[in-house]
């Protein structure tokens, strides 16, 4: 998979100007998710989430030329579904087992910032492939923080009226990650 969630190019139409309603109902419905994941509301999250959910991060690189992308989408660091997430990535938050996540205590402060929210059409008209960029911020204690940034591809679409977040690409920015841990949602 690469970072075309939906079609090819060709398939894939910038929103015009005038679908500034459109534009702001998909920029709320990813501020809203940022806000589910930070005060770590995973449950409520999962009920925006598609049944057929898949999540990747393929691995970065540091290309030899200019020309080629700068991540390795033949590796990927996650490669998750809804599924695998709420059955082992949110059983760590549980309260039963909290206190043997012994990674999550005490627990990493996140803030996610995202940014330049670009939406675009595609054939189907209740489906979007939204890029945005993204700037995970994470704290614990007294520790400086941690960050990740990347570029967002997701496939956001409409089912029954309501937007659901159906797939998700990330390519980060950083070759070497510094960070807490990996099992975060950007």
């Amino acid at each position: 998979m690469t970072a075309e969630v939906v079609g090819s190019r060709a398939d894939v139409k910038r929103a015009r100007l005038g679908d500034a309603i459109l534009h702001s109902e998909i920029s709320q419905f990813l501020a809203y998710e940022s806000e589910l994941l930070d005060d770590r509301k995973f449950h409520e999250w999962v009920e925006i989430v598609a049944e057929d959910f898949v999540y990747q991060v393929p691995t970065p690189r540091t290309p030899d030329s200019p020309f080629k992308p700068h991540y390795d989408d033949r590796s990927l660091l996650i490669d998750e579904s809804r599924w695998s997430m709420t059955t082992q990535w949110f059983r760590r938050f549980d309260e039963d087992i909290y206190e043997a996540a012994w990674g999550e205590n005490p627990p990493v402060r996140f803030r996610h910032l995202v940014t330049n929210v670009r939406v675009r059409l595609t054939d189907d008209p209740d489906v979007y492939e939204v890029r945005s960029n993204i700037a995970l911020v994470g704290t614990r204690q007294s520790d400086l923080p941690k960050y990740i940034t990347g570029e967002r591809t997701d496939r956001i679409e409409r089912r029954d009226g309501e937007l659901i977040l159906a797939r998700r690409w990330v390519v980060l920015d950083q070759v070497v990650i510094d960070f807490p841990q990996l099992r975060i949602l950007l």
